[in-house]
């Protein structure tokens, strides 16, 4: 079956991209893969198989929904949950082996009792917050007393930049700042003589601002799967990271319209001429925003960039195909061409990197070529 809208995953490229990340690793550092949001766009399971082919040691989802599917297709590797986990949920913990981030006091206290409860104990990281105020304990006296709960396994500790991406003065600062304050911390838990065991602070905009900083594991998503914030896009490509995914849709219709109609919803393209229209099979209910028309987008149809006439809707859109060679069924490059890369896409859309790849929808159909072994 030809599916209408695709996204192309290209494994291969994630294996060179995990090669160059432990190059810049020392050799012990563990990687944590941190595949949410469908995995970087890349599929959820799909990645996670990726991942354990690579070696990858420990796999970070939001929530235990994302984890109890990769535990039913059959992924035995550690997983955390960056996420909070609902009370009445607390049961999956344990039940597929799944550890959970400690977000404040409260939280430990309630994981605690549930573990006691039921007379074995919660795999727990210890969430440290530094300055993101999202998710995280804030005195150190909170962070120690975690570890005298007996209901909780604290295997790792681990905190989160706020702005890595940057390399603003302020910005850096406030990052050095977060990496001082998380490193006090870990110091008076050492000085106590507590094992932290698992320690992680760095996420990849931060490897490629600061290189490996020292503790025992890093979390990536976005280095793994050719994704950057525009400010390090230069230095990425420039060390011989690669683009992993593509989005492409399909022409299912072509026609010719006369100097003077109007194409699409509110009537907001009025032909100046007499063109060739195709339509293409995808919306914003796909993730192609709307915002792409708006402001002046297009696509590649056959090595032409097509600019899209009239707003893009629900699942649909039209281009703009004058002059082209091009017929039904004929393969439509939202993003991924040399010439239309998922950055001129966020510069055309507005959206960041991550806003993007989000909202693809989640049962596009993600293909995976170039497949590793």
């Amino acid at each position: 079956m030809i599916d209408s809208v695709n996204v192309i995953v290209d494994e291969a490229a994630i294996e060179h991209n995990t090669k160059l990340l432990r190059q810049t690793l020392k050799p012990e550092t563990k990687i944590i893969s941190v595949i949410k949001a469908n995995g970087y766009g890349c599929g959820l399971t799909q990645v996670a198989h990726t991942c354990e082919k690579l070696g990858i040691d420990m796999l970070a989802v939001l929530d235990v929904d994302q984890a109890v599917d990769l535990r039913n297709d059959g992924i035995t590797l550690p997983i955390i949950l960056l996420g909070a986990t609902l009370e009445s949920n607390f049961q999956y913990l344990i039940d597929f082996d799944l550890t959970q981030a400690v977000i404040n006091m409260e939280y430990a206290h309630k994981l605690d009792a549930f573990a006691k409860a039921n007379n074995t104990k919660i795999k727990g990281h210890i969430k440290v917050d530094t300055g993101l105020n999202r998710l995280g304990l804030k005195t150190y006296e909170e962070v120690r007393s975690c570890y005298d709960l007996e209901g909780l396994d604290i295997t790792g500790i681990y905190s989160h930049f706020v702005e890595a991406q940057s390399y603003d003065g302020d910005a850096t600062e406030f990052s050095k700042n977060q990496i001082r304050r998380f490193n006090e911390v870990l110091e008076k838990l050492h000085d106590e003589g507590i094992d932290t065991k698992m320690t992680h602070m760095q996420n990849s905009p931060s490897i490629i601002h600061f290189g490996d900083l020292g503790y025992s594991a890093v979390r990536c998503g976005m280095v793994m799967f050719g994704l950057y914030h525009p400010s390090q896009l230069n230095e990425s490509l420039h060390d011989g990271y690669k683009p992993v995914l593509s989005m492409e849709a399909r022409i299912c219709m072509v026609k010719e319209i006369k100097k003077g109609e109007f194409v699409g919803y509110g009537r907001t393209f009025t032909a100046t001429q007499d063109m060739k229209l195709a339509t293409v099979t995808a919306g914003y209910c796909d993730g192609v925003m709307k915002s792409l028309s708006l402001n002046g987008g297009g696509v590649m149809v056959n090595g032409h960039h097509c600019p899209i006439t009239g707003d893009i809707a629900m699942s649909q859109f039209m281009i703009d195909v004058t002059g082209i060679d091009c017929e039904v069924e004929d393969k439509v490059m939202i993003f991924g061409h040399e010439d239309q890369t998922i950055y001129d896409y966020i510069q055309i859309t507005g959206q960041s990197i991550n806003e993007l790849i989000s909202l693809i929808r989640y049962t596009v159909p993600r293909i995976y070529v170039n497949p590793i072994k």
